[in-house]
């Protein structure tokens, strides 16, 4: 790694492509993402940054002890790279992961790699010149299952299922609904409403008690 560079003079050597960077960091963020990562690069938070075959590489010190590490990746050409040619990766939580939109560090690391190109024009063929890291494109295929023994048949998926025969059906149960089904026109019941029964005391006391304690342990059960 190593400390960036500020260009010096009004004009240094690399000023255009340098200014198309900076457009180029705009394109690739949202306005607050853009003035926050400005503000980092103007405040020398952009700690390190390589300048590679193909990719940069930049650290940025943030509100946590840990910089975060920022990777942007170009396609090879020739010039400043288009939003569609650039890869960029940030370790921040406000990073998706992947893609090609800038956080407030990659602006940042931008900013910083657009001084560096000013200072040394050279560098930006040096980063447009490697080859990129292949892209996550697609999740990885499923391995293939393993091979089972010699002695053991795979279960054929193409096969048609069998269902099992239905339980054989009793004749009977339909002959017994059809007997207790209710003759046309037939109806409830009617009850009669239910009335107390007064029965006179007994006049032998003790004999009344005797019923009386065996109503009150009579139980009836139904089954």
């Amino acid at each position: 790694m190593s400390r960036p560079r500020k260009p010096y003079g009004p004009n240094p050597p690399g000023r255009l492509p340098a200014t198309m960077i900076k457009v180029l960091a705009a394109e690739l963020s949202d306005q607050g993402r853009l003035a926050r990562g400005k503000r980092y690069w103007a405040d020398h938070a952009v700690i390190d940054i390589v300048i590679g075959h193909g990719a940069v590489t930049a650290e940025i010190q943030g509100s946590r002890p840990k910089p975060y590490v920022v990777t942007i990746e170009a396609n090879p050409g020739v010039g400043v790279p288009g939003k569609r040619e650039l890869w960029i990766r940030c370790t921040c939580p406000d990073d998706s992961g992947v893609g090609n939109e800038a956080c407030k560090h990659a602006v940042a690391a931008l900013f910083a790699l657009s001084d560096e190109v000013a200072t040394e024009p050279e560098l930006l063929e040096r980063w447009r010149g490697g080859s990129r890291s292949a892209r996550p494109t697609a999740a990885a295929p499923a391995p293939a299952p393993p091979a089972l023994p010699s002695n053991v048949v795979p279960i054929r998926r193409d096969r048609p299922v069998v269902e099992p025969d239905p339980e054989p059906r009793d004749d009977s149960i339909d002959e017994i609904a059809r007997l207790l089904v209710a003759p046309g026109g037939a109806g409830a019941p009617e009850f009669p409403d239910a009335s107390v029964i007064e029965h006179r005391s007994m006049r032998d006391r003790t004999i009344a008690d005797v019923l009386n304690d065996a109503l009150d342990h009579l139980q009836i059960r139904w089954d």
